[in-house]
């Protein structure tokens, strides 16, 4: 068994328009090695996106995805394209002004036809998703290595 986040609910909290998660158990499908290897907790959680490949013509179209799974250092969609791992793409969030920048990490043929999956990497400094993470896993482990026993 291994944690992630699961999307709870969100509300505007003051200024920064934080999103709120609860901490729950991810049962099965998840080994813990893979789990352990991970830098930061994923939510399940949609949030509605344009991406397009960077460097397309201005005139070409933005797909409009939702995200099926977040994480501080990037997320899960599913798109009409295949995007090939290593592709750079733009990131929009709909309804609003946030952009960023992401590389292509994995991606496989999704449940339907000509759908896939695409997983990514934002390549920005942390923040795009306006959600307060819980620390890296890595940040934590390494910290506590370096304390005397």
């Amino acid at each position: 068994m291994c944690e992630t986040m699961c999307y709870d609910n969100w509300r505007k909290t003051g200024e920064n328009r934080k999103r709120r998660a609860i901490l729950v158990p991810l049962m099965g499908g998840i080994s813990t090695e893979r789990a352990t290897r991970r830098r930061s907790l994923r939510i399940v959680m949609r949030v509605p996106l344009y991406v397009s490949p960077a460097g397309a013509p201005a005139t070409s179209e933005w797909e409009s995805v939702e995200t099926l799974v977040i994480s501080l250092h990037g997320g899960m969609i599913r798109s009409r394209q295949q995007f090939p791992v290593g592709t750079t793409l733009d990131i929009r969030m709909k309804n609003t002004q946030r952009f960023t920048r992401g590389r292509v990490v994995w991606t496989a043929a999704g449940e339907q036809e000509l759908v896939f999956e695409v997983g990514f990497e934002i390549l920005e400094p942390p923040g795009f998703w306006e959600i307060n993470f819980p620390e890296d896993r890595w940040t934590e482990k390494d910290r506590s290595a370096s304390q005397p026993s």
